[in-house]
């Protein structure tokens, strides 16, 4: 069975105690591990639970008592490891990565819509009754302050970058915007992104 989340332990440090009396056989050295649970997301340490807990073994007789004085001098020195965080920080870098791509993105729509060129392909976010629907436009021709686009032949009812392989545009299904139409529609989200230099895989090349 799998568990998507649920609690684990880790053991954090592991030492080798020569300063107490092991009393069964009076040897000096005994081995402390330290563990600490923890929550889990798929496996995925989210953040530290409950107290550390300690596993006391004599290297000589295998006695396992551990005093009050042992528990406290290790459970001072056994720092809780930050890789137990790892989903909090996984999530905070990604959110921190799209705040940045987010950023980016949106102050190259404002350039490349303010000096639009032959070949840019805006992705068009358009809110309807029955959700968003996402579909693309290619600039073919600018005089002016007019700019003409054609339409790809499909949409999408979820946000795509690159077009479907079945998905292409329709030379003849031309629409005319003006410049100040087009950061209008940039600034109501309209225009979601403008790709420009892109790939072969993107399909932006498909027109017919």
């Amino acid at each position: 069975m799998l568990y998507i989340f649920g609690t684990r332990d880790a053991r954090i440090a592991k030492y080798i105690d020569k300063e107490n009396i092991c009393y069964p056989c009076k040897a000096f050295e005994r081995e402390i591990s330290v563990y600490m649970p923890y929550f889990h997301l798929c496996f995925i340490p989210v953040f530290p639970i409950g107290k550390k807990r300690f596993e006391v073994r004599c290297t000589n007789c295998g006695d396992e008592t551990k005093s009050e004085n042992l528990v406290r001098k290790y459970e001072k020195l056994a720092k809780t490891p930050f890789y137990l965080f790892s989903a909090l920080i996984l999530a905070a870098g990604i959110g921190a990565y799209w705040i940045y791509w987010n950023s980016n993105n949106q102050k190259h729509n404002a350039e490349y819509v303010a000096n639009p060129k032959v070949s840019d392909v805006y992705t068009i976010s358009e809110h309807r009754n029955d959700g968003t629907t996402y579909y693309f436009l290619r600039l073919a021709a600018i005089k002016g302050d007019t700019v003409m686009a054609i339409h790809s032949s499909l949409e999408y009812n979820y946000f795509v970058n690159t077009m479907s392989g079945d998905d292409h545009f329709v030379k003849d299904d031309t629409s005319l915007y003006a410049r100040k139409e087009l950061k209008k529609m940039l600034e109501n989200g309209e225009i979601y992104m403008v790709s420009r230099n892109y790939s072969k895989g993107s399909g932006f090349n498909q027109i017919w």
